[in-house]
């Protein structure tokens, strides 16, 4: 770029027909007015040939870029050799295609002052040329570099609003006044699995996509609507999804200077913390629950031990007194005392069953029997025992064999035999029938006596169930039996349920899978 130095610093003169037709004595003048209207351009003014020589550059030059004005004209390379570093390539490039195609162009760069500052500039340039070949170059260099640092500070805010929102746990939703979307994050796009949720479009077309996903869409849209119709309205308030997701979301107004401009809204997954919650609820219930259990069960069993073990020693020591005294002790008072005997020995047994129970242990010997055959037996021993109550028992005219413990089985019967005639305690008829239905046996137990409360039939064979109207103090028992039966028909492949009404009596029913029949003559033979 190397051509001669003009001959005088400053702007050249202007080569117009006004200047050229101007008397001598007003050219000075004008050029002087020339010169301080340049001067006072808020920019750098300049002229350069094509090899981007200056030929003319305003004394802005120097008052913002701090080099003398002669360096600009004496140094062939002057522009190049300051430009900054890493613009100094491309921008020459460019500059010189422009120019060589006679273009105008604008650009920035940055360029190097002389105390070492880096001034950014943006420069306006106009191509002179002639016979399609470029001439002279004419531009002005603007001080942009509190607009650039404005600039770079904006969009590091923005970078950093950005990666923030991205970052937050929460999903984000911004949308205007007009229900427009104005951004969103991934963790929004994620938990709603809108994927085509972005800044331009339309939150209720978003809305609608995700309706179906939320257990109760008809109250969350009518929250979002309320919301939209109320601009300045904060909410909080938490809803499950179909998924089994719960998510927190809360909606607050957004401002700008005072002025509500749109929503924001978050949605944050709570599911973990809240399933968590919902489980040390239940465990906490389910505590305070077993712990009340084991109290009832401790006064129960107490009573329970106690009732046969003080009519026990009363018997032993009206035995130990006629010995003592040479008294002849009667049967009926031994009858009487095993009787208590018997009694105890059964809670003991209930107790150990249940525990086997609990824990997954009772054992069965299980062999083919006749089920009518069991079944009279045990009923003819109530029958015997039982005045105040009629006991009929009707079965089939075909033996049904199961394979079955015959112990456990006749301790099944007994326990609904007992409990019949215990809960019917003004008398009245307990029916007995066996019947085949399909492939299962079925037991039938019929009492009319106090009956059971619908809404605690679900919970009669549980452990310790005792219901409502029949309390410990007037019935006795441990509340062990049904549930021992249960798990005793249970291991044997049947069913064990309850029909009745509060009042009118109950019906237990046992089913067992059935062997094979056989005529009751053959059963006998």
């Amino acid at each position: 770029m190397a051509v001669t130095e003009p001959e005088a610093a400053g702007p050249s003169l202007p080569d117009t027909p006004e200047a050229r037709d101007a008397p001598p004595r007003e050219l000075p003048r004008t050029w002087l007015d020339h010169a301080h209207l340049i001067d006072s351009v808020d920019g750098i003014v300049w002229e350069a040939d094509a090899t981007f020589r200056f030929t003319c550059v305003s004394r802005q030059a120097e008052r913002l870029l701090g080099y003398p004005l002669r360096r600009w004209y004496q140094e062939p390379d002057f522009w190049v050799r300051h430009l900054h570093p890493d613009d100094r390539e491309w921008a020459t490039s460019y500059c010189r295609e422009a120019t060589e195609q006679c273009l105008p162009h604008e650009f920035e760069y940055r360029m190097l002052a002389a105390d070492g500052r880096v001034v950014w500039l943006r420069d306006i340039v106009t191509v002179l040329a002639e016979a399609g070949r470029p001439q002279r170059l004419r531009g002005i260099m603007v001080d942009i570099t509190a607009q650039r640092g404005t600039q770079e500070h904006l969009e590091r805010t923005v970078s950093l609003l950005e990666a923030s929102l991205e970052s937050t746990a929460d999903g984000l939703l911004v949308v205007d006044l007009a229900g427009n979307i104005q951004a969103c994050n991934r963790r929004f796009q994620e938990i709603w699995g809108l994927g085509d949720a972005k800044p331009g479009g339309l939150d209720s077309v978003a809305l609608q996509g995700v309706l179906d996903r939320v257990k109760d869409p008809a109250d969350f849209l009518a929250r979002v609507r309320t919301l939209y119709a109320r601009p300045e309205e904060e909410s909080f308030d938490i809803f499950e999804m179909r998924d089994g997701r719960v998510l927190e979301r809360y909606s607050m107004p957004q401002r700008q200077r005072g002025v509500v401009t749109g929503r924001v809204w978050s949605f944050r997954d709570v599911s973990a913390r809240v399933h968590a919650e919902r489980e040390r609820e239940r465990l906490l219930r389910d505590a305070h629950e077993a712990i009340q259990v084991r109290d009832d069960f401790l006064s129960i069993a107490s009573h329970e031990l106690k009732t046969p073990l003080t009519p026990l020693r009363l018997h032993l020591q009206v035995l130990k007194h006629a010995l003592e005294s040479g008294q002849p002790v009667t049967p009926e008072r031994v009858d009487k005392a095993l009787g208590q005997v018997r009694r105890l020995s059964a809670l003991v047994n209930d107790l150990l069953d249940a525990s086997c129970v609990g824990a997954g242990r009772m054992e069965l010997q299980r062999t083919p029997m006749s089920l009518p055959e069991l079944v009279r037996e045990v009923f003819s021993d109530f029958r015997a025992t039982s005045t105040q109550h009629l006991l009929t028992y009707e079965g089939p005219d075909e033996d049904l064999l199961v394979s079955g413990d015959r112990g456990r089985l006749v301790q099944v019967l007994a326990n609904l035999l007992e409990n019949a005639i215990k809960y019917s305690p003004l008398g009245g008829a307990v029916r007995v029938t066996l019947i085949r239905s399909e492939g299962d046996a079925v037991v039938s137990v019929v009492d009319s006596g106090i009956g059971i409360p619908k809404e605690e039939q679900a919970h009669l064979f549980e452990r310790f169930f005792r219901a409502r109207n029949a309390p410990v103090s007037g019935f006795g028992g441990l509340g062990l039996g049904l549930y021992i039966c249960r798990d005793i028909i249970e291991r044997h492949g049947g069913h064990i349920w309850v029909e009745s009404e509060l009042g009118r009596g109950s019906a237990f029913h046992v089913s067992l899978p059935v062997l094979a029949t056989r005529s009751v003559h053959e059963a006998h033979v």
